[in-house]
């Protein structure tokens, strides 16, 4: 029986560490800049109580240039399902907390699961957008992460409403998937894209 219940705390504290992101001195940092993080903009947008997160725990996989020391659970991307005003959504929300929301090879899995189970269910696929580009540090793979996402967008067109909120720095790949959506909304004075 303690054995259950070591596990079970393990998970509420696996869970609580996911919830911070890059950690508070990164959440304050985004807070000073005006711009809210990931799950508070997921919070504010969906019913309360209807978020459903997947693929908490995802990690990035890359061992160059020192990323092996650095793991944060998420890796830089909120996702799941939720509804708003009773009507389900899926969303991800980029985490610019974490490596300043660059994509790596397994966010961007993340985000290709949550438009895939977006098309299936034949519901809107909503993407806040926060990010710095690609994780330079995993080269090649962060980019095919982007060839995924931009097909995927093209294979949605018309399937599905496919929304972007641009909330922060856009840059390089971050920049075209918004551009093939259907609605692209960006915040005043703290949203880019370039």
């Amino acid at each position: 029986m303690s054995n259950q219940l070591e596990k079970i705390k393990e998970l509420i504290d696996r869970r609580a560490a996911a919830r911070l992101g890059g950690g508070e001195k990164a959440i304050a940092k985004q807070h000073d800049k005006g711009k809210y993080t990931a799950r508070e903009r997921i919070a504010m947008l969906l019913d309360e109580g209807s978020f459903e997160e997947m693929d908490m725990f995802v990690e990035h996989r890359c061992t160059n240039f020192g990323m092996e020391k650095k793991h944060y659970a998420g890796d830089g991307v909120v996702t799941g399902c939720g509804t708003i005003d009773g009507r389900l959504v899926y969303i991800f929300a980029q985490d610019f907390t974490v490596s300043a929301g660059s994509l790596s090879e397994t966010m961007s899995l993340k985000i290709c699961k949550i438009m895939d189970q977006a098309m299936k269910m034949g519901a809107p696929c909503i993407g806040l957008n926060d990010s710095g580009g690609a994780r330079i540090q995993e080269g090649i793979n962060a980019l095919a992460g982007y060839a995924e996402i931009f097909q995927r967008n093209i294979l949605a067109s018309g399937v599905i409403p496919q929304i972007s909120g641009i909330f922060g720095p856009c840059a390089g790949g971050a920049v075209y998937s918004p551009a093939l959506t259907d609605f692209t909304l960006m915040m005043e004075g703290t949203s880019y894209m370039f």
